[in-house]
Order: C-alpha cells, then structure tokens, then sequence
C-alpha cells in the first residue's frame, strides 16, 4: 500500500511540475514579449529569404505586388499584436494604400475574423492565416509580429517590431518617403 501511495504522490508531483512549466510557456506567448535589444525594430533571424508568392491570397492580391509592399504578420493570441493592430486602426497606416496588408495568424478563421472586427483592421487589406499556413508555409515564420517585405513579389525583408511607427522609419513601401534617421 505505502508503494502504491508513493508512486501517486511522485506522479502528482510531476503533473504539478508540468502544470506550471504550461502556464509559464503560455503566459510567455501572450504577454507579447518584445524583440530582444533596446529597439522596437530588430531583423527576423529566421525566414525564406528570396521566397516568390506563386499565389497571393485573395485579400492580399489588393497589394501593388509589382513594387515594394509590406505584409504585417500578426497573431491573435499576442498581446503586442493587439496594440500594433490599435496603432494601425489609429491611422498609422494612413496614405499607405495598396503598399501594406495584414495577415492575422490564428487557430481558428472565427478567431481571426473576430480579432480584425474588434481592431478595427477593416481599412486594410486583411488576410485570415488560419493555423498560419500560409506565413508558416511559405516563409517560414513563426513569430510576431512580423513585417514581411517583398521587392516586386520576392521576400526581400523581414523583422521583429512591436510600433509601427519605429517600423516605418526603418522600412518604407513603394511610394512613400523614407524618413530621416
């Protein structure tokens, strides 16, 4: 009896442990940690450098995809996504029509769609990446937020920002000026 009671408080003890290192990873994944560095901006370390977008997804196709664009990578589950997608229902983006779309990562398509009706991310050409297949899959990008440039459709580009305004300064869509730094 006393070996059978041992072996359930050792596998308690364990399922505890797990628990917690659980929580940990999730709160990790939704406080929006920021990119390392004193930056808002930092270079994407690991992404398709050079990919070609064979098929653009219907809300993107919007984009002047024969100059310089920009994809802002978001996710539903992020807390710094939720405020770039603030800052972009703001107007950060304003003037910048046909050069900058959103691609919103999420398990679910309810779950993206909701997330760019309550950001307001209606103004925008906005594409719903459910389970982040086409990020993920054509990329290779599994963070975000992102911001994915493409010089006339090839994956030119890619970082880690958490304001889109420090965004801009570092990279600018075809038609835009590039700020001074």
């Amino acid at each position: 009896m006393t070996i059978v009671l041992a072996c359930a408080l050792l596998l308690l003890t364990a399922a505890v442990v797990l628990l917690f290192a659980m929580m940990g990873e999730l709160a990790a994944r939704t406080t929006g940690a920021a990119p390392a560095a004193s930056t808002a901006v930092s270079p994407l370390e690991e992404y398709r450098l050079g990919a070609v977008v064979d098929d653009w997804p219907e809300p993107l196709r919007a984009l002047d995809t024969g100059s310089r664009v920009v994809v802002l990578v978001l996710s539903t589950v992020c807390a710094t996504c939720a405020k770039v997608a603030t800052q972009i229902s703001e107007g950060a983006l304003a003037g910048m029509a046909g050069t900058v779309g959103v691609a919103i990562s999420c398990a679910e398509r309810a779950d993206g769609e909701e997330f760019a009706r309550r950001n307001g991310l209606t103004d925008i050409p906005t594409y719903v990446d459910e389970r982040g297949g086409w990020v993920a899959g054509s990329f290779s990008v599994t963070q975000s937020p992102t911001a994915l440039v493409f010089d006339n459709g090839v994956l030119s580009e890619g970082y880690l920002f958490t304001s889109v305004a420090d965004l801009l300064r570092e990279v600018r869509p075809a038609g835009t000026a590039r700020a001074a730094a």
